[in-house]
């Protein structure tokens, strides 16, 4: 600390050991760095003992870290392979990274994707400087901690041993909610026998969020207001004009992520966004506010985490905790959480991504409140479905119709805008919804309201399915679950060891008519079957009506997230509906 200002180094050194030669893509490495930061005095080497030789690394590559996505990010990382990994390998790397912003101290993991004998942090600060800590997940570790002081400095250390190596699993949730890591921050200093806070508590995160609002550019609004005044002029209540800005900038600014130094915390103005016709989150949220506050709708800007952070702001006041910003709009005492970033949401739902997250919201120059986001309800993504089949020269014919509400409607617009590429509308719906078999032929498919975010999208199609049907002797066999979904969702338990993420609550509802054929007869109808459970159950049930049988089926899952302690119920779960899914009628020659 030298006249107010930090000079904050961090001294990084790694060494493994290749203890097989079946792992040699770890020899591939990186660094990564923004305009916060700085890399420098890299060193890095394989050691062979068998031959005691060491080989140093003699190129590094510097690449964006978002190359071939639609954003711009300062974030680069250096790129480089240990030369000559082979079994009994040994690499040493050594660097310093030069932290140019205090607020942005960073942490440290106690374990990685390999085995780690031995993880080592240790800081060394002034005695004038205070420091605060958070470990998450460290509860299975025994980790030593040591404090010491020299002269002028305090030094705290910290030691983990033989951690285990942490892999990745399908469907769970970020790293961070399970990998044993400490983050630091400053909480303050001493100048001239006064205390500066730096982010000693969460009014001192508030209070630079501001500062840095305050350089947003509020010049040349007219046009902003000009256009507020143009899309809420016809409307007379406040959530009906809130619902025409929202979905105004939903259709006319496109999302570009950017991060460039301080210009990824400050909001671009509301008049350059307008005029530009693109923006960050940031930019969206300050366009959002500004429009809003015209027509006098009672608006705050808002910092919030995605679900990727498992922070809370209570128990860490540092950046470390939000990663995007939207608009928190108060109308006749319902609070909504507006992020135009996602092109299709509905208006009065938040993006998915932020859901059961704190929001920091801005009321003015000192004041702020923490709302958490809700879980948006199961009955507000719902799909419902409606079949009419009939068999024709062994061909399953049927006629499908499918409405889709809320995130259900907003997952399949997002993944066919951004997936369905040079692919036909066939060939999109065969591998999205993977009805029937894998010789179903889709014919005469529609889209209504892919634009309309106030009603259900609505999608139809035919489809011819061949060899679906079981012939044997005078029977035949129809399976009338075309759409078995859910069934390869259970767990293995086995080998498993963290939560399984859902992305949202959801309902489906599916309504199947079966035609009989003529000098047919139905000989057998499933019963009943069906799993109840608080967050998650189906129900299929069969009733015959003359010459149709109806199958009514309905799914839901109401909970975001399955603990370990319930993989065993989810799976008993998903193995009754799947034992659901293989009953099929039966019909019979007259």
């Amino acid at each position: 600390l030298n006249n107010d200002t930090f000079e904050i180094v961090q001294n990084i050194t790694e060494q493994g050991k290749f203890l097989s030669s079946k792992k040699l893509y770890f020899a591939k490495e990186s660094i990564d760095y923004s305009n916060f930061s700085e890399i420098k005095d890299i060193e890095a080497y394989t050691y062979l003992p068998s031959i005691d030789k060491r080989i140093d690394v003699d190129y590094f590559e510097t690449k964006q870290e978002f190359d071939n996505m639609v954003f711009y990010s300062d974030d680069e990382y250096k790129s480089f392979i240990f030369p000559a990994v082979t079994e009994g390998a040994e690499t040493h790397l050594n660097y310093k990274r030069i932290i140019k912003e205090p607020r942005f101290l960073g942490g440290f993991n106690f374990a990685i994707h390999v085995p780690t004998k031995s993880a080592q942090l240790s800081v060394e600060f002034p005695k004038n400087v205070e420091i605060g800590y958070v470990e998450f997940n460290t509860e299975s570790l025994a980790i030593d901690f040591k404090k010491e002081e020299t002269a002028h400095s305090n030094i705290y250390t910290w030691n983990a041993y033989n951690t285990e190596g942490f892999q990745l699993e399908d469907d769970s949730e970020s790293p961070m909610y399970y990998l044993p890591h400490m983050l630091l921050y400053i909480k303050s200093y001493e100048a001239n026998g006064k205390k500066v806070t730096v982010l000693d508590d969460l009014p001192d995160l508030y209070k630079w969020y501001v500062s840095l609002i305050e350089q947003v550019d509020t010049k040349d609004l007219e046009k902003v207001y000009q256009i507020t005044d143009d899309i809420t002029s016809s409307l007379s209540s406040k959530k009906d004009k809130a619902r025409a800005i929202f979905e105004w900038v939903q259709n006319n600014i496109n999302y570009i992520a950017f991060g460039d130094g301080y210009g990824g915390f400050i909001p671009a103005g509301a008049a350059s966004t307008c005029e530009t016709r693109y923006g960050d989150c940031k930019a969206m949220s300050n366009l959002l506010y500004e429009m809003l506050n015209h027509v006098g709708i009672e608006a705050y800007r808002t910092w919030i985490g995605s679900r990727k952070k498992p922070y809370s702001y209570y128990k860490l006041p540092t950046p470390t905790v939000d990663n995007h910003m939207i608009t928190t709009a108060v109308i006749e005492n319902d609070t909504i959480f507006l992020d135009a970033t996602d092109s299709y949401v509905p208006f009065g739902m938040p993006s998915a991504f932020i859901q059961t997250k704190e929001a920091l919201v801005g009321i003015d120059k000192t004041n702020y409140k923490i709302i958490k986001v809700p879980a948006q309800k199961a009955n507000q993504s719902v799909t419902n479905i409606t079949s009419h089949m009939r068999l024709e020269n062994g061909t399953v014919k049927v006629s499908e119709k499918r409405l889709l509400q809320g995130y259900d409607k907003v997952e399949f617009i997002s993944e066919y805008i951004y997936k369905k590429e040079s692919k036909t509308e066939e060939e999109y719906l065969n591998t999205t919804l993977a009805l029937g078999n894998n010789k179903t032929k889709y014919t005469n498919i529609t889209k209504t309201n892919f634009d309309n975010k106030a009603t259900p999208l609505v999608l139809e199609y035919d489809l011819d399915i061949d060899s679906y049907t079981r012939n044997i002797g005078d029977k035949i066999y129809i399976n009338l679950n075309i759409d078995r979904s859910l069934s390869n969702s259970d767990v293995a338990i086995k080998d498993r060891k963290f939560s399984k993420k859902i992305d949202y609550k959801f309902e489906r509802h599916f309504t199947t008519h079966f035609q009989i054929p003529e000098g047919y007869k139905v000989s057998y109808v499933p019963d009943e079957m069906s799993f109840e459970d608080a967050n998650y159950g189906f129900k299929i049930q069969y009733e015959l009506n003359d010459d149709v049988i109806t199958q009514t089926k309905t799914m839901y899952v109401k909970t975001l997230s399955i603990q370990n302690t319930d993989f065993e119920d989810w799976n008993r779960f998903i193995k009754s509906l799947q034992k659901a899914y293989k009953k099929s009628i039966i019909l019979e020659q007259i």
